[in-house]
């Protein structure tokens, strides 16, 4: 009866292609929604499918060098960032004092672990110790926790011979605790030599001792045939001998 519906000529239907295509239509079809949804998974568009699986224990990096903590966050994808340095004294110089957030607990991955750098112990300002006694000097260094190094002397024209001038590392300058400090202790005034006036008048021999520092002291007559009258024939001290700068130089003018 099915053959009566056709006719001798005509081929019987073939069931098999509408099959066929349906099946490759919904096999492409699927695999265009794999890709993107593969493609948009890589760029984070379906972290909140992930739950948990997308964050990461943060580690501990106190104690480690600044490159070693970089390879460890970084082996768990995450990033290091250097707030600032402090000091510490229980941790050296140059390493990890601390992080945020805390060692354990957990973060997305990507962020930026924020560290601070040690500068070792807290450093100590050097005081202000010009015009001390040099045993006093060292008391107050010792009370800072700062060692007194050797000491050298220097003129000063501040400072009276005996007392502190100053130190070296300079006052104000924080360093190391038990770091030595040198005590500059003065000598008084420096010596300069005295300037010659035999043969000025007494107004060219005052101006040229006052010029280089020093003053005119006592003033009396002499007689010398070698020369000019009221000029002087003699000073003391002599010419170029050191004298604390100024002294008086007392002079002998020729009548």
């Amino acid at each position: 009866m099915l053959q009566a519906m056709y006719d001798d000529d005509d081929p019987p239907p073939r069931r098999g292609r509408p099959a066929l295509v349906a099946f490759l239509t919904s096999l492409v079809t699927t695999a265009a929604a794999f890709a993107a949804l593969t493609v948009a998974d890589r760029r984070g568009a379906l972290d909140f499918l992930h739950g948990p699986r997308g964050d990461v224990e943060v580690p501990s990096i106190n104690g480690l060098s600044v490159e070693q903590a970089r390879d460890l966050l970084r082996a768990r994808d995450l990033l290091l960032t250097l707030q600032a340095e402090r000091p510490d004294p229980a941790v050296a110089a140059g390493k990890i004092a601390g992080q945020t957030p805390l060692a354990g607990s957990r973060t997305a991955r990507g962020i930026a672990i924020q560290a601070f750098v040690s500068t070792g112990a807290g450093a100590v300002p050097i005081p202000t110790l010009a015009g001390a006694r040099p045993d006093d000097a060292v008391d107050q260094l010792r009370n800072r926790k700062l060692a007194a190094g050797h000491r050298r002397e220097e003129a000063s024209d501040t400072i009276a011979a005996g007392l502190v001038v100053g130190t070296e590392p300079p006052a104000g300058r924080a360093v190391a605790p038990d770091t030595e400090v040198t005590l500059i202790v003065s000598t008084g005034r420096a010596l300069k030599p005295v300037p010659k006036v035999l043969g000025f008048r007494l107004s060219k021999a005052k101006k040229t001792l006052e010029e280089a520092g020093f003053k005119v002291g006592t003033t009396r007559t002499g007689s010398s045939d070698n020369y000019d009258d009221e000029v002087i024939i003699k000073q003391d001290p002599p010419e170029n001998t050191p004298a604390v700068p100024g002294s008086a130089v007392n002079l002998v003018i020729n009548d």
